[in-house]
């Protein structure tokens, strides 16, 4: 009997699944993942660096994101990852438009 797999991905928005059920004693799990592409993260960094030209923001305030979203990125339990990215969103205001930019499919 060879194993098989069902994946399902939502990307760009959110879904509810009241229940989650597969038979045979078989292992199934229902995680959240926030996953961004590299040169995502390069805009995003691009973007930090023009606020904090435009004096919006500290150099310290965006150290403290950048710490903040490498942080969440490199998670590995990511069970509250929405929640944290939301909060990171609220704490940084002043960031809000690379924020949305960056996790837009998450904050929105």
């Amino acid at each position: 009997m060879s194993k098989a797999g069902i994946s399902i991905n939502v990307s760009g928005g959110s879904a509810n699944f009241g229940n989650i059920n597969q038979g045979d004693k078989a292992q199934l799990s229902n995680d959240q993942v926030i996953s961004v592409k590299a040169p995502d993260i390069e805009r995003f960094y691009q973007l930090l660096e023009t606020l904090v030209g435009q004096h919006k923001a500290s150099r310290e305030e965006m150290t403290g994101l950048k710490l903040e979203i490498a942080q969440l990125l490199e998670a590995t339990d990511n069970v509250d990852a929405v929640d944290r990215a939301k909060q990171i969103y609220e704490k940084y205001a002043w960031a809000a438009t690379p924020l949305k930019a960056l996790l837009g499919s998450v904050l929105a």
